[in-house]
């Protein structure tokens, strides 16, 4: 099977309305800190397309990777940008399935535009992401292409905040958001919701409210454009300072062509919030919607060397919105709570793991359910877990996750995208993963990583089952304070993406320097 690739926008021109809208926000005083960087590595690998055993092909390839940091916090703005571009160049004829470059790109604000009453969040993000739960899924050298797809968002979202006294205050935000792919099958689509939030002030100290509305307007070049509305009331209930109840009611309507089932129905919930202290929450409600029981966790503690983030969710949702909201955790997200109380300034605390993750080979983003391309509606229930830990000369990272998806919309809007051969292959999946990884420090300059990765992927519709396996070995060498090297033993199995699904390995040796200016 072929999958079609198109050529992609330059990254710029996703950025330029969400870059114009930070840039113009008037600031009290210059605290931008911009740090090109510079990458260069050489890989070996004996595996380069990521191919069954007869179609492989070796080759030694060449990366160089300019890019830059981008911070800025005041009081007006908050800003926060990474930008890496990989180009690749191989010793002897390019193999098939193999990239000449990627792009890697992630950037957020918040900004005050006015006074108190009026706000900005935005967001940007290009990025490499599996086309199908099948297939290829694990980081390797970034060259192969694949099961691998550039998916391009940005999302701006201004929103008005008023406060009526210790009565009540409430927030009115609007949102345009944008998603496109490489992969010709998946459909390019903007998104305009508009939202309401009235909440309850001091006066009422026992017994709370919450009302919120919105309603969304998908348009997709491929997929029909879609309506989803959703209105809720929630009740909370102060039982003492630590403990509060709380029970909510509402409706959901989406407006898809569904397979089969409800597409609207009421709503219902109760459950608790309980915060022992300031470094421990727990969060948890029961309830039922249109689609069947309904569950919601989140835990969080905080100790003076370790971290520890528990949740679960279910939703009515599709590829394209998960693209559109910043990730609530990745390495960054999970090092930046460990390192909270011993480097409180946010600008120094963000420097200090951005070099962090870099010393020791770090990846950017934490295993999680692959968000494989859909032009579909799912219900997705899932969970996930991560805890980091420091210790005197290591640090641990450990994250599991499981995600069930079944599709709601119908089949022919993925057609093109897998082809009649596969085209039933995402309709309910079933994605369990596992990722740890140790990093000991050996000397003052000096660091070893050890990284392990497992993910199990189930199509409960054709009963075909993949397995991938990763074990990567860093060691990492501080020579100055902008220079550093990497060097890297991986092995990689999985399963390649074809219909019969023939397995793969890659053995890979690296090493490379990496530099700022």
């Amino acid at each position: 099977m072929t999958i079609t690739m198109v050529k992609a926008r330059p990254a710029i021109s996703l950025l330029g309305p969400a870059l114009a809208a930070f840039l113009a926000t008037p600031v009290a005083r210059a605290e931008w800190r911009f740090t090109p960087t510079v990458d260069l590595r050489e890989t070996w690998t004996d595996n380069v397309n990521l191919a069954p055993p007869g179609q492989e092909h070796s080759r030694l390839v060449s990366t160089l990777s300019p890019g830059f940091q981008l911070a800025n916090d005041t009081p007006r703005l908050q800003f926060r940008a990474n930008y890496q571009l990989s180009l690749y160049d191989y010793r002897g004829s390019r193999p098939d399935n193999t990239q000449r470059h990627t792009s890697y790109m992630t950037a957020e604000a918040r900004a005050r535009l006015v006074g108190e009453i009026l706000f900005l969040d935005a967001n940007a993000s290009v990025q490499q992401t599996p086309t199908s739960a099948f297939g290829p899924q694990l980081p390797g050298g970034g060259y192969s292409s694949t099961n691998s797809s550039q998916m391009r968002s940005y999302r701006i979202s201004p929103y008005l905040r008023e406060s009526f006294g210790s009565l009540a205050s409430g927030e009115l935000r609007y949102v345009h958001d944008y998603v496109s792919s490489s992969a010709a099958g998946f459909g390019q689509s903007t998104g305009d919701t508009l939202s309401l939030l009235l909440s309850s002030g001091p006066t009422f100290r026992k017994v709370g409210w919450t009302m919120t509305a919105s309603r969304q307007v998908l348009h997709d070049n491929i997929a029909d454009d879609s309506t989803t509305d959703a209105a809720n009331l929630g009740l909370r209930y102060l039982l003492s300072t630590q403990l509060t109840l709380n029970l909510s009611g509402g409706y959901d309507r989406f407006d898809y062509h569904s397979q089969g089932g409800k597409t609207q129905g009421a709503s219902y919930s109760g459950g608790f919030r309980w915060t022992p202290s300031g470094r421990t929450s727990i969060e948890a409600n029961v309830g039922h919607r249109f689609y069947g029981p309904s569950y919601y966790l989140a835990a969080t503690h905080r100790s003076r060397g370790t971290v520890w983030n528990i949740s679960y969710d279910d939703a009515v949702t599709n590829t394209r919105n998960q693209f559109t909201l910043p990730a609530t955790i990745n390495t960054a997200g999970l090092l930046n709570q460990l390192f909270s109380v011993a480097i409180p300034d946010p600008i120094q605390r963000a420097a200090f793991i951005q070099a962090y993750i870099a010393a020791r080979g770090l990846p950017l983003a934490l295993p999680n359910a692959i968000n494989y391309l859909s032009n579909r509606y799912t219900l997705q229930r899932q969970f996930r877990a991560s805890s980091a830990f420091q210790l005197a000369h290591s640090t641990a990272m450990v994250t599991v996750f499981r995600s069930k998806r079944r599709a709601l919309s119908e089949t022919q809007q993925d057609s093109q995208l897998l082809g009649t051969q596969l085209f039933n292959l995402n309709d309910n999946t079933d994605q369990k993963g596992l990722n740890a990884s140790l990093s000991y420090q050996l000397g003052a300059r000096s660091q070893a990583t050890l990284s392990a990765a497992a993910y199990r992927t189930e199509s409960l519709s054709t009963d075909r089952v993949d397995n991938s396996r990763q074990l990567s070995l860093y060691l990492t060498r501080q020579f100055s304070a902008k220079l550093s090297g990497i060097a890297e033993v991986r092995r990689t199995r999985g399963t390649s993406f074809s219909f019969v699904g023939g397995k793969y390995t890659e053995n890979a040796l690296s090493a490379g320097l990496s530099m700022k200016f």
